[in-house]
This record gives structure tokens, sequence and C-alpha cells, in this order.
């Protein structure tokens, strides 16, 4: 019974993984997102900036105005201060001009960013490569586990496992083959998941038997002894006539 009970509990937590190409998915777009709100903000500050500039630069002008007619009711002396006072303005106008100019540049360049930003956010969503059958490619990752290539054979079957186009019996060898590369590898516990979800959803599937005796070997391995037991001894119960209950009477 310890079987059942462990089984159960793990049957509720299959629906609750993501692969890894989502995770990543995800992580790329939220990075790039987060890119694009940073120079936005830094946009918007710069153009608060430019406004700020263009209002000073206006009383500047309005000050000169000011003071050139003020010079010719003035004496020599005043009219010599006033020129000073005048040229000191013009200085500051000159620099505040090249700071403002500085400012419009670095706007453009920031304005050239947020546009690459956003082709990059469409091409992460939109723009993918053409996808190849389906089919193909569960064939191509079948035969890439059979040459033990687990590592290619994991990154071909984890795109597959909510894939539209394939049927339930396909969907049963992308899990199966899924739970091989994990039992493969040791990672008992993935390998665990990927074979029950096809006990549990399709027993009498013909990948029954063999996803049956995995959890078995996969218990055996997270020396769970008593589970892994109870295990051997339902496939041999079960699927009494195969060659996986052979199997079984000698691992058990």
């Amino acid at each position: 019974m310890k079987f059942l009970s462990f089984f159960f509990l793990l049957v509720l937590t299959v629906s609750c993984i993501k692969t890894a190409e989502q995770v990543q998915r995800e992580r790329r777009v939220e990075s790039m997102s987060e890119q694009m709100r940073d120079s936005q903000g830094l946009v918007a500050d710069m153009v608060s900036q430019m406004k700020d500039m263009q209002g000073q630069l206006d009383k500047l002008n309005g000050r000169m105005e000011e003071m050139e007619h003020k010079n010719k009711k003035l004496d020599p002396d005043a009219i010599n201060k006033m020129n000073e006072n005048v040229n000191l303005v013009k200085n500051q106008q000159e620099a505040q001009g090249a700071q403002l100019l500085q400012i419009q540049n670095e706007l453009k360049e920031q304005r050239a960013f947020i546009e690459k930003v956003t082709a990059n956010l469409s091409n992460a969503s939109s723009n993918k490569p053409q996808k190849k059958n389906a089919k193909e490619e569960l064939a191509q990752a079948i035969n890439l586990v059979y040459k033990h290539d687990y590592k290619d054979a994991r990154s071909e079957l984890e795109p597959l496992i909510d894939h539209p186009d394939l049927s339930p019996g396909d969907k049963n060898k992308v899990f199966y083959n899924l739970g091989k590369v994990e039992y493969s590898t040791k990672n008992y516990e993935k390998g665990l998941v990927f074979f029950s979800k096809i006990f549990s959803n399709y027993p009498k599937s013909s990948l029954a038997p063999s996803s049956l005796l995995f959890i078995a070997r996969c218990l055996k391995k997270m020396n769970k002894k008593e589970e892994a037991k109870e295990a051997f001894a339902k496939v041999i119960e079960d699927y009494a006539d195969t060659s996986e209950a052979k199997e079984a009477k000698k691992e058990i």
C-alpha cells in the first residue's frame, strides 16, 4: 500500500511541471521588458531636462534684450559693466546650448535603443523559426535516446510535451522517452514523474507495463524498497503475460 499512497501523491504534482524551454523563454522576455522600461524612464527624464533648459535659455535671451535696451541710457562706465554682464550671459548661454545639444544626442541614442529592444521583444514572441513536423521531431528525439545522447534528446523532447499536433499516443512516447532520459541520467524522481503520467492516465496503453516497471526501478534506486517491491508485484499481477512481468520477477 505504500506504493499506492506514494503514487497518488506523485500524480498530484505532475501537472505543475514547466519545461526548461518555457522557463528560459519567460526569463528572456522579462529581461528585455525590464530594459525597455528603464530606457523609457531615462528618456522621460531627458525630455524634462530639455524643457527646463529651454525655459532657462528663453529667460537668458530676455535678460540680454533688457540689458541692451538699458545700455542706451547709461554712462560709459555703466555701459562697460553691462557689456561684461552681457558677455557673461552669452558665455552661459553657449554652455547651456552645448549641454542641450549633448542631451539631444543622448536622447536620440536612447530612442534608437528602445526601438532595438522593442524589435527584440517582437522577435522573441512572434518571429520564431518555422516549426518542423512534430512527429518527425519525436522520431528524431527517440533515435537520440537509442543512441544514448540524452542531453540532446531532452532538448528535443521537452518542447513536444504540450504540442497540439501530437496524439495522446504520441505524447505517451514523449513522456516515456523523457522518463528513460531522466532514469539513465540518474534523475530518478523526474523519471518517476514522467513514467507515472503514462501509467496513471493510460494504464491500458502498450507503454504502461514498461512504465510501471521503470517506476519500480526508480523507487528502488531512490531506496524506497517497500514501494519498489509493491510496484514490481503490480507489474507481475497486472501484466502477467508480458516481458516486463518476467523482468519484474527477476528484480523484485
